[in-house]
């Protein structure tokens, strides 16, 4: 007999077996994330759950992922943003537990994540299902927390390289009848992000610049989370009613801006959310209509302190300017934002028959933002504060969806239509501002996808998807920021209409080998560019088209040890530029956007080594990075073979990079108690990331992870 869990539901190949003929059960399960992977919308699953006693960290982890590059400004806390095929920023957008992450500020991300909250992470690339809402350009990441069942208490505390400190802690409770819970999870994070790094320092006896070894001084990072919920379960007017409140706060020095050119001493961010929340789940006729619907109005307040008149040099000197007031802003900022966001999801699944099933979801979004500061721009005419004025932003996105399977299910379908609805309402924010007239836009546009997979036997199958998606503008790029960010009413929503095609052939527990390509065309791409210095604007101004490669694959030598690996090429460029000052950038790789880049990853697990309860992990990463150009540089430019020199100034080129890593895990008493080591950047290399700012050189970390049952 062989049972196996292909879906949510057990299947059984017979109803009835005969006793005598009993002599073996087979049971094959499948995790969940397993499950997810193999749908016919192509989705990359990172299994959290195997992290959670090391001190391995959410971004590395994704990091590894086939076809994907998270990138970090710095260290722990810094602005970051994950690349999918190509894209990146706002073209890819986050989810928690199939909710955009809006409402959560900047305390929910990829580097600040503990992989103890979480149960797996889905990246999608390409096709998005009906769950998930969102005008993703992309694809998208959603994080999916952990769904208790048992009473427990966690907590895990880990202490590293430059005072970096991460403790975690994760409670469940529920009534003996399982019919009222409640719990909280949380993390604090610190890290004085003090490492060394090559900066360019100005001489002061001859005024060149020169390159010098000197140490971060004004990067410090804490943040707090903790999310408190409890509810009811099994009543007959709701399979679960969920109340919660999410508390966060967040403190960051700045210590430069986009580039490591002009050291700050002073400037810093400081951010506060207050999220309750609301879920309702329950299903109808016999589970065949599933209803579910979140609600939250959560308020964030974002303040930017930069009122030193003064300059700082990389040793940490400091000289006053009097004619200034703060530091990366002659007029200086004492900005104190406040964001108002409503989000209402609501989803329902119906199942037509045991072949059909239909959903729709719907996402709307309001958001008011509102504010002041002192040392910020005001109207020509009144003097009015223009933070002061409300900006306000209102999205709808609606997705209809229909999944068909036939032939015994070897034939798997899902056809989505998908309708974007936006409208703004505000007055031009810059220093530039003459008028406090209130200007008006709206917008709405239609996109649709199909995801098709065909099961070739029980080891392989081919999926397919094809999309016509948008990505409508955001209110910080329509409004500007009141400061140097120029308002734009006129931006349109980007469109991007791509193409993807795998293979995958999975002989499980043996080896398995995946192949996917893809092509993207991308039209009306919005970026930042400059006006007039030193102000900038968010336009429509690129086109972007290419295609990639990703080769995913894994060897099982034993079941405790194992090997897997990925690489990724992607080409993808400029085209359409008619002006005739940069029409010589037609065919130019997208700036400072890796093209070429791979992973391996080698594992050793096995139980009672040591006593008969125990486990020990080791583990071993390679990343490779090859070169890849900061700024847009002409194809003619470009080396004819990818691995010769470039043949341009190598400070426009973000050299090849190699990360090492490795760490062990030590767990006792069945994985209650557990000990995690890791070395990242083992040979001390010199990393760069976004925008070749450099990253930390060999650092050590120490993990303990207790599990209260």
């Amino acid at each position: 007999m062989s049972i196996q869990f292909l879906s949510a539901q057990t299947k059984i190949e017979k109803d009835t077996i005969k006793k005598d003929e009993l002599n073996e059960v087979k049971v094959v399960a499948k995790s969940r994330a397993k499950i997810v992977s193999e749908e016919a919308i192509k989705i990359e699953v990172l299994d959290v759950k195997e992290l959670q006693s090391s001190s391995t960290t959410l971004g590395d982890a994704i990091n590894r992922m086939s076809g994907i590059r998270v990138r970090q400004a710095t260290g722990l806390g810094s602005a970051n943003s994950i690349i999918i095929n190509g894209f990146t920023g706002r073209a890819v957008k986050y989810f928690k537990d199939d909710i955009p992450l809006d409402y959560l500020g900047e305390s929910f991300n990829v580097l600040t994540l503990p992989t103890t909250m979480l149960d797996r992470v889905e990246v999608y690339k390409g096709v998005l299902p009906t769950n998930l809402g969102a005008d993703a350009l992309g694809g998208a990441v959603n994080f999916v927390t952990q769904k208790n069942k048992k009473e427990h208490l966690e907590l895990s505390y880990e202490y590293g390289s430059f005072n970096t400190q991460r403790f975690t802690f994760n409670s469940y409770s529920i009534s003996k009848n399982e019919k009222y819970f409640a719990g909280m999870d949380g993390f604090i994070n610190h890290s004085d992000n003090d490492y060394w790094v090559d900066a360019k320092v100005i001489d002061p006896e001859t005024g060149t610049l020169s390159e010098k070894n000197v140490k971060r001084f004004h990067d410090k990072f804490t943040n707090g989370y903790a999310e408190i919920y409890g509810g009811i379960k099994n009543f007959s007017f709701a399979d679960e009613l969920k109340i919660g409140i999410t508390l966060t706060k967040v403190k960051k020095d700045q210590q430069h801006g986009a580039l490591m050119t002009n050291p700050y001493g002073e400037i810093y961010i400081k951010e506060a959310v207050i999220a309750p929340t609301l879920n309702y789940r329950k299903a109808f006729l016999d589970n065949r209509l599933i209803f579910t619907n979140f609600n939250t109005y959560s308020l964030i307040n974002s303040q930017v302190i930069d009122s030193c008149g003064c300059a700082y040099d990389w040793y940490g000197n400091k000289t006053l300017i009097p004619a200034r007031e703060g530091e990366a802003d002659a007029n200086g900022s004492l900005a104190n934002i406040d964001f108002r966001n409503f989000i209402n999801r609501t989803f329902l699944n119906y199942t037509i028959n045991t072949t059909n099933s239909v959903s729709f979801n719907l996402v709307y979004s309001d958001q008011i933002r509102e504010g002041s500061d002192p040392y910020g721009p005001v109207y020509f005419h009144s003097g009015r504060d223009i933070l002061s004025v409300p900006a306000i932003y209102k999205k709808l996105v609606a997705s209809l969806g229909w999944e068909s399977r036939y032939f015994n299910e070897k034939l798997t379908n899902n056809f989505i239509v998908k309708n974007y609805h936006f409208e703004t309402s505000g007055t031009d924010g810059g220093r530039l501002s003459y008028t406090e007239e209130t200007i008006k836009n709206k917008g709405k546009n239609y996109g649709f996808a199909d995801a098709l997979k065909y099961k070739i036997n029980k080891k392989s199958f081919i999926r397919t998807g094809v999309e016509s998606a948008y990505r409508l503008p955001e209110q910080g790029e329509i409004y500007g920021d009141g400061q140097f960010l120029l308002s734009n009413f006129n931006l349109k929503p980007e469109k991007s209409f791509n193409l993807n095609l795998g293979y995958r052939y999975d002989a499980i527990n043996k080896y398995y080998f995946e192949t996917n390509i893809f092509y993207r065309k991308t039209e009306n791409l919005i970026i930042l560019v400059p006006v007039l210095m030193p102000f900038s604007q968010y336009n429509n101004v690129n086109k972007v088209r290419g295609y990639g490669v990703e080769l995913d694959g894994g060897y099982h030598f034993t079941n405790w040890l194992n090997i897997s690996a990925n690489l990724t090429y992607q080409d993808l460029r400029l085209f359409g530029i008619t002006d005739p000052a940069e029409v010589f950038l037609n065919e130019a790789r997208l700036r400072n956007t890796p093209f070429l880049f791979g992973n391996i990853s080698l594992n050793f697990n096995k139980n009672n080594v040591f006593k008969s309860d125990d486990t020990f992990k080791a583990y071993y990463n390679y990343s490779y990075t090859h070169n890849y150009y900061l700024a847009n540089v002409p194809k003619s430019s470009e080396s004819s073979n990818i691995f010769d020199t470039p043949k341009i100034d190598t400070d426009l080129v973000i050299p090849t990079q190699h990360l090492h890593s490795a760490g062990i895990v030590y767990s006792l008493k069945k994985e209650k108690i557990n000990f995690g080591f890791e070395v990242r950047n083992i040979f001390d290399e010199k990393l760069f990331d976004n925008f070749k700012v450099q990253k930390a050189g060999r650092s050590f970390y120490l993990k303990i992870r207790y599990l209260f049952n």
